[in-house]
């Protein structure tokens, strides 16, 4: 028994499936997104949960209605995504036997393109033809999403891609007086920490966890994606008075984390911010007084190969199953940050004093 869809049959599915989402939603609207001025979204929500899931999550990036998109995104419920998908999409086999099961269709060159994933244990389902794209799932309630991360990531991801000069990517942006810093490192390397630090002590603030970088004119720009952030539960007792305006929303069983809707710091938010340069943050738990050094060769090729391989891990640990696109991904990573200066920071246990040295070395900057 065959393992794919023609494409025929592929179309003949999606088609149906629109007409399903019609019939089981009570009415639906339409928000969009502008993801850094490179791609904007039409987001159609067939689910009163999604809406508020998308309020909360996306805020910053949410935009003004409008008849020009590049991409839309349904977004819909089932009661059980297991016996929906298997009726409706998957031939059948042993679903149950897969945390992920791939959804392929069969190109006229015999070759076979991942169009739709389901989740088993998430209980979702992703389906993609061309710039339109399907996102169902059991349940949009804010508590069931923490456990997930970041609502649609996978999809803005591939949204993304298909931006002539821009790249969604996992990393940091924080910068003073329009001298922007892009964080790069894989988790755990205290990326998210020094970021969030930073914006509590004034810093302009883009991003502790996915941005958009775009390029215009030999020029690098990070915009920022989504409006929360996370935080290990030590850091959070750390930063717990300078995070009095921000709204706890929950915890992450995907992370481990608290996360938080920080919409109240608006007013430090930066939309378009230009990179001055890129930071390599180095953890020590034997440095004193924190610093600020000129990477090598060796730490510079090390830091923009985490950028690309850390965004990577994070779509592959969602579902996201690798594709020949990912090593054009990596080359697009690389050529945009190419030109740009790196440094590495040694970073101390003491978060204050890590955003101070920080301070020190922007203010001593040339503009």
């Amino acid at each position: 028994m065959r393992d794919y869809y023609t494409k025929e049959e592929w179309t003949d599915r999606l088609a149906a499936l629109k007409k399903r989402i019609e019939s089981v939603a009570d009415g639906h609207e339409s928000v969009f997104l502008d993801l850094g001025g490179a791609r904007k979204v039409r987001l159609v929500l067939f689910a009163q949960e999604a809406r508020d899931l998308i309020q909360r999550e996306l805020k910053w990036v949410l935009t003004d209605a409008t008849n020009e998109f590049d991409a839309t995104v349904y977004l819909w419920k089932e009661s059980d995504m297991i016996s929906f998908a298997r009726h409706f999409f998957v031939f059948p086999g042993s679903i149950d036997e897969n945390e992920y099961l791939l959804i392929k269709v069969k190109g006229g060159d015999e070759s076979f393109f991942p169009c739709g994933q389901l989740n088993v244990s998430a209980r979702t389902i992703h389906l993609v033809e061309d710039n339109t794209f399907f996102f169902g799932a059991e349940s949009f309630a804010p508590e069931r999403w923490l456990s997930e991360g970041h609502i649609l990531v996978q999809m803005l991801f591939r949204i993304m891609n298909t931006a002539s000069n821009a790249r969604l990517v996992h990393g940091a942006c924080i910068g003073l007086d329009n001298k922007g810093l892009l964080l790069c490192a894989r988790g755990q390397r205290g990326k998210s920490t020094l970021a969030v630090t930073a914006m509590v002590e004034g810093f302009d603030y883009v991003s502790e966890d996915y941005l958009i970088l775009s390029q215009e004119d030999n020029k690098l720009y990070a915009s920022p994606v989504y409006s929360i952030i996370s935080l290990s539960p030590t850091m959070y007792d750390k930063l717990y008075d300078g995070l009095d305006k921000a709204r706890f929303v929950g915890v992450s069983h995907w992370k481990g984390k608290y996360v938080f809707d920080i919409s109240a710091y608006a007013d430090r938010l930066k939309r378009r911010y230009p990179i001055r340069a890129c930071l390599f943050p180095e953890i020590s738990t034997d440095v004193v007084e924190p610093r600020v050094e000129l990477c090598d060769s060796m730490e510079r090729n090390r830091a923009i190969t985490q950028v690309a391989h850390s965004t990577l891990l994070q779509m592959w640990s969602r579902g996201l199953k690798q594709h020949q696109s990912d090593q054009t991904f990596i080359l697009d990573v690389i050529r945009m940050l190419n030109g740009m200066e790196f440094y590495k920071i040694i970073l101390t246990p003491d978060i204050y004093k890590n955003a101070v040295c920080l301070k020190k070395f922007l203010q001593s900057t040339d503009n």
